[in-house]
């Protein structure tokens, strides 16, 4: 199913998403000699370092772009549709209490007549009880103990969150907290940051949508399908290490497809539709721009890698906002 229109019958502005698909799918970015050069060369540990580093750099933000455009928008249908994007980029633990008596059953707290019967009392009474308060107030289990498998699960979601994964990688190529600290921002990294700022803050909202959809969601899994096949083939890397990248190359087309759902409505006018399609472009234009400085970066004589010792090299971007001063790896997409 492609992610570039929208599900169900067809509506006036629907041609809209067919023009937008032609020309994010035919964007020169999408098979720049970058993503083919780390795809199909021999690359090195020091490479593959070189491109974490740069990725870090900008997926770090990346929370940050989406927050802007959910806080600029005035349609709340697209405000919740970005809050589910938003949920998966950074953990959602409060849903865990939605689906906690089936983690209670796969834990053997709980058999499955007992679930059935109380689920089956949940209907019958209408009262729209939590079928867990019905299990607690049954004695099957105890408050301490569905404190504990939330807790407990809780903790293994978090590390499951897309910044977590990405941290994973960065750790198995030796780049922790002290090297990503020591690592310089080439210019077209900073461009691609100052742009996504630029388009999710300062434009109106409609591009900012547009730019974190069609201009960035919905081509993930094929720019990265690109990337994965790189840090496969380099062989420097287990596979449980880089499930960041496997993750949005096979399980991340429904953060595309939110974002579209949500320009949908928008699509009949003729200037939203012109500014949908700049913010996509716009979005697009930097990331092809940011593949020529990391072709340059990664497979060109002189890299900048983080030094082992000396002086500390912090990055450094023009309009330095609380962003930048925000600990931890980043890993959105």
């Amino acid at each position: 199913m492609n992610t570039l229109r929208p599900k169900g019958p067809d509506i006036a502005g629907d041609e809209f998403f067919v023009e937008l698909e032609t020309a994010v799918l035919e964007h020169p970015a999408l098979s720049h000699s970058f993503l083919q050069r780390f795809a199909t060369e021999s690359l090195s540990r020091e490479q593959l370092q070189a491109f974490a580093g740069q990725h870090y750099l900008y997926s770090r933000r990346f929370a940050n772009y989406l927050a802007a455009v959910i806080s600029s928008s005035p349609d709340e249908h697209a405000r919740t549709l970005l809050v589910l994007n938003m949920y998966e980029e950074i953990g959602e633990p409060l849903r865990l209490r939605d689906r906690v008596h089936l983690v209670l059953l796969e834990e053997g707290l709980v058999s499955g007549a007992q679930l059935a019967e109380a689920l089956e009392r949940q209907v019958i009474s209408g009262t729209g009880q939590d079928v867990v308060a019905t299990l607690i107030d049954d004695g099957i289990v105890s408050r301490a103990e569905v404190a504990h498998v939330m807790e407990h699960n809780t903790r293994r979601a978090k590390d499951l969150t897309h910044p977590a994964l990405f941290r994973r990688f960065l750790s198995a190529l030796g780049l922790g907290a002290q090297e990503l600290s020591e690592i310089v921002a080439i210019e077209e990294t900073d461009e691609l940051n100052a742009t996504y700022r630029t388009l999710c803050r300062e434009s109106h909202w409609l591009e900012g949508l547009a730019a974190m959809g069609p201009g960035t969601e919905c081509v993930v899994p094929t720019l990265y399908r690109q990337i994965l096949r790189g840090i496969h083939r380099s062989g420097f890397v287990e596979q449980a290490d880089y499930v960041f990248w496997t993750v949005h190359v096979h399980c991340d087309d429904g953060h595309g497809r939110n974002i579209i759902e949500a320009m949908r409505p928008y699509a009949i006018d003729l200037e939203a539709r012109q500014m949908m399609m700049r913010g996509a472009l716009s979005a697009l234009e930097a990331r092809h721009r940011w593949f020529d400085g990391l072709e340059r970066y990664v497979f060109g004589d002189a890299r900048r890698t983080p030094k082992q010792s000396g002086s500390r090299f912090r990055a450094t971007e023009p309009n330095q906002d609380n962003e930048t001063k925000q600990g931890g790896a980043g890993g959105g997409t």
